[in-house]
């Protein structure tokens, strides 16, 4: 296999370097209704193609990077007879060999004779930024291990600390379903501003910026609507968990939030007034802050929310998130349903 064909297909994989791979493609690209109509325009395609990535598309196409991703790695397969290399959290995450040590060793502890509460606490600060794909792969790596007593132990330890990352699927409509479907959603967003601002570098020529300007606009544009996410959160989540007494969400995320829109608000207005180097640093600050708060909402609102909350609670958020209303994804169907 040549060395074009060894690359990895995944978000940032920008469109030229697909088709150098699997030259292909051009046809599969061009016969989808829409996302990649520039490669037919002879003038402009190579700078195009060399500029946009998966990502960027799959934002264009309102559809998550992977099934786009998917729907490529397919094609290919069926061309060319075998699979070819694509983005897989989980095969990374058992190539971690710091993260594998860390886990080895807190389960080491357990079997030297820690406590079993020690042990999950460590665990759940070793994995609390995986999501649920990510911790089996780490555990089925774990357990797989010919040490004796081993994988007993990481059963216990990973029972102890309870669910990792992403929690089981709730049915659709529910108003954690919504929550993570727009986290979903956030995360896209979020990958394609970071690849506008890392074409953008830290001062970009004015040429540059006029060029990326308008999906940097976008990309704001459609980020603004997490103002209603935060407002769903503090009128409807917030106020449901505190009449259980828990108010550490409330009390560390909405000062956070308001942070986070007074940054969306200067990145909106800097594009507003062709302000590029501040664009860029308040498009940086935003990137962090986001990562920040959509942490914490799967670490701990989503666990204290499913540890507290009846059925009646969860339909009592839902009523209230509906009277604030959305803007990330469309407006949901009634739930729970009749």
């Amino acid at each position: 296999m040549s060395r074009a064909q060894d690359i990895l297909i995944g978000p940032r994989t920008t469109v030229y370097a697909l088709l150098q791979a699997y030259p292909f493609l051009e046809t599969f690209l061009l016969s989808r209704v829409r996302g990649f109509e520039r490669l037919a325009d002879q003038r402009a395609r190579t700078q195009w193609a060399r500029m946009m990535t998966l990502s960027d598309v799959s934002l264009r196409l309102n559809v998550p990077w992977s099934q786009l991703v998917h729907e490529i790695a397919a094609e290919v397969e069926s061309e060319s007879g075998r699979p070819p290399r694509v983005a897989d959290a989980p095969r990374r995450i058992i190539d971690d060999g710091k993260r594998l040590g860390e886990l080895r060793d807190i389960v080491g502890r357990l079997e030297g004779g820690a406590s079993l509460a020690e042990t999950a606490e460590r665990w759940r600060e070793a994995t609390a930024d995986l999501e649920q794909a990510e911790a089996a792969a780490l555990e089925a790596a774990l357990s797989g291990e010919a040490v004796a007593g081993r994988e007993a132990g990481t059963r216990a330890v990973r029972a102890a600390a309870g669910p990792t990352g992403a929690l089981p699927s709730p049915p659709p409509g529910h108003p954690l379903e919504l929550l993570r479907r727009e986290a979903e959603l956030l995360r896209q967003l979020r990958v394609g501003l970071e690849a506008e601002l890392d074409r953008l570098g830290g001062s970009p020529a004015r040429r540059r910026w006029q060029q990326e300007k308008p999906l940097v606009a976008r990309l704001v544009d459609r980020l603004s609507g997490i103002e209603l996410r935060f407002r769903r959160e503090q009128q409807a989540w917030f106020p449901a968990l505190g009449v259980y007494g828990v108010d550490g969400p409330r009390a560390m995320l909405v000062a956070r939030q308001q942070e986070a829109l007074e940054t969306l608000r200067r990145l909106r207005l800097a594009v507003e007034r062709d302000d590029s180097a501040s664009a860029v640093e308040a498009g940086a600050r935003l990137l962090g802050e986001m990562d920040d708060l959509l942490a914490q909402d799967e670490r701990l609102l989503e666990p204290l929310s499913q540890r507290h909350f009846s059925a009646g609670d969860w339909a009592a958020v839902r009523e209230l998130e509906d009277g604030v209303g959305w803007a990330l994804i469309q407006t949901p169907p009634p739930w729970p349903g009749d």
